[in-house]
């Protein structure tokens, strides 16, 4: 069945199932932006187009084949890749891009080596909205990095590094974060409750 749109008590029939309408002048079509303008025998002449993608798959799916074998993934982007419940022992993230990323669950606490341990690095990494909940995160490293609206509730942090990071809005319900160090963290508006600090002691505040 054809579809309408309307724009200022003008109809404008569509084709089946292609266009989607944005607003009062712009349209979507098949995957572009189309602005338009009307003329008086309501025709929409297309003005500009942009193309807006909406990809499948957020992250490079070749990026994380590759760190699944070298466990490095220093400046990539796995934006929202799915990584929940993984052995992720002293990888190494360093500057990558791990918006909303699926980690719960993952084993990310320190590698112990012959000679040395290797500690999971996050240093400046973005980490937004990426969802840590119950994971192991012993004595990771997050200098500087972002963590806005992370979910890390039930996350073992004992001993991390969490210096200079954002951590505004971040949900710490029950995290562990015992012996953490925070200097200069941001907690503005982080959700706390039966969490444990630092300093070992419980804070409620946000029951």
């Amino acid at each position: 069945m054809d579809r309408h749109f309307r724009d200022e008590g003008h109809t404008i029939p569509s084709e089946a199932g292609g266009w989607v309408l944005l607003g009062a002048d712009i349209a979507f079509y098949k995957g572009i932006a189309v602005v338009l303008k009307f003329s008086s025998c309501c025709t929409p002449i297309v003005l500009s187009c942009v193309a807006w993608a909406w990809p499948a798959v957020a992250f490079d799916a070749s990026k994380l084949e590759d760190f699944k074998t070298t466990n490095v993934c220093k400046y990539c982007d796995l934006t929202d890749a799915p990584m929940s419940g993984r052995d992720m022992r002293g990888a190494d993230f360093q500057n990558a891009n791990l918006s909303g990323a699926k980690m719960d669950k993952a084993n990310m606490a320190e590698r112990p080596m012959e000679k040395r341990t290797l500690v999971t690095n996050f240093e400046d990494a973005n980490l937004r909205r990426a969802d840590f909940t119950g994971a192991n995160l012993h004595m990771a490293n997050f200098t500087n990095a972002y963590l806005r609206e992370a979910n890390l509730s039930g996350a073992d942090l004992g001993d991390a590094v969490l210096s200079k990071a954002n951590l505004k809005g971040a949900i710490l319900l029950g995290t562990n974060l015992k012996g953490a160090k925070m200097d200069d963290a941001k907690l503005d508006d982080a959700k706390l409750c039966k969490t444990v600090m630092p300093d070992g002691t419980v804070n409620d505040s946000g029951c």
